[in-house]
C-alpha cells in the first residue's frame, strides 16, 4: 500500500471520571503488559508495585495476546512494545475498540514512522525503555491523571516525520501533474509486476511504445530502473501496491 498522510483524527480524551480515583487510595488501576522479554515485564510490574493504586493484573508476550487480554479484562491501562510485528495494529485495535482506558507504548523504537503513527492512533504515552523503564509506574500515574506523556525529543521526531509526509505529498502532486494518463496507467501496471509484453498486450500497443513511455516515466520520476520507479511512485502516493 502507498504511504499517504491521513486526515488528523480527534485525539482520544481520557474521561478522568471513569478511571480509579488515585488521590484517596480507594481505587486500583488495572494494567496489562505486553513485551517479549520477561525481564522487561517484571520491571514494569516492579515499578507499578511501588505506586499505590497501580496493579499489573496480567502479562503477555505478544500483541494478539494483549488484545485478547484487554477484551477480557478491559484494563485501565495497556502497555505494549511496538517491536512486535503486529504492534501498531494492536494499538489501532485497542484505541478504536476502546479495549483499554489508556494505551502506553514502552519500546526501543524511536523512528519517525512509528512515533508519528502511534501518536496519530491516540496513545497516551510514548516511552523509551532505555530512559523510562525504571519510572514507568510514575508515567502511568501521570497518564491516569489525564496527561499525555512524550519527551520533547520524540515530539520533534514526530513533527519531522509529519513534515516529511507533507513534502512527499507536495512532490507527488507535482509529479502526478506531469504524467500523462497513459504514463500513469503504465506506472500502475509496473507496480503490479507486468512485463513490457504484458503491458503492450493489455493496452493494445507495441512493446516499443511501452518502452518509450517507461523511459519518460524514468525521467519524470528521476530514476533508472523499474524497481526504483515503483518504489518512488509508492512513496509519492502515485500508486498502491496490491
Amino acid at each position: 500500500m502507498a504511504v499517504r498522510p491521513e486526515p488528523e483524527r480527534p485525539q482520544r480524551v481520557i474521561d478522568a471520571g471513569s478511571l480509579p480515583d488515585m488521590g484517596d487510595g480507594g481505587g486500583v488501576a488495572t494494567i496489562v503488559v505486553a513485551d517479549t522479554h520477561p525481564i522487561v515485564r517484571g520491571a514494569v510490574r516492579l515499578s507499578c508495585s511501588s505506586i499505590p493504586g497501580l496493579e499489573v493484573v496480567q502479562e503477555v508476550d505478544s500483541a494478539p495476546a494483549l488484545v485478547a487480554a484487554c477484551e477480557e479484562r478491559r484494563p485501565d491501562v495497556a502497555v505494549l512494545d511496538l517491536s512486535f510485528p503486529e504492534g501498531l495494529e494492536a494499538v489501532r485495535e485497542l484505541t478504536e475498540r476502546r479495549l483499554a482506558g489508556a494505551v502506553v507504548v514502552l519500546t526501543d523504537r524511536t523512528d519517525g514512522p512509528a512515533v508519528l503513527e502511534a501518536l496519530r492512533l491516540g496513545v497516551q504515552a510514548y516511552l523509551v525503555k532505555a530512559s523510562a523503564l525504571g519510572s514507568v509506574g510514575r508515567q502511568i500515574e501521570r497518564v491516569l491523571r489525564g496527561e499525555r506523556v512524550i519527551s520533547p525529543e520524540l515530539e520533534r521526531v514526530a513533527v519531522a516525520e509529519l513534515g516529511r509526509f507533507a513534502q512527499l505529498a507536495r512532490e507527488g502532486t507535482q509529479v502526478r501533474a506531469r504524467l500523462t494518463p497513459r504514463e500513469h496507467e503504465i506506472l500502475v501496471m509496473l507496480g503490479r509486476g507486468y512485463t513490457t509484453q504484458q503491458i503492450a498486450t493489455r493496452l493494445g500497443i507495441s512493446p516499443r511504445t511501452v518502452e518509450t513511455h517507461v523511459g519518460k516515466l524514468y525521467r519524470k520520476l528521476d530514476v533508472r530502473t523499474r524497481v526504483q520507479a515503483v518504489s518512488r511512485a509508492v512513496s509519492l502516493g502515485l500508486i498502491e501496491l496490491r
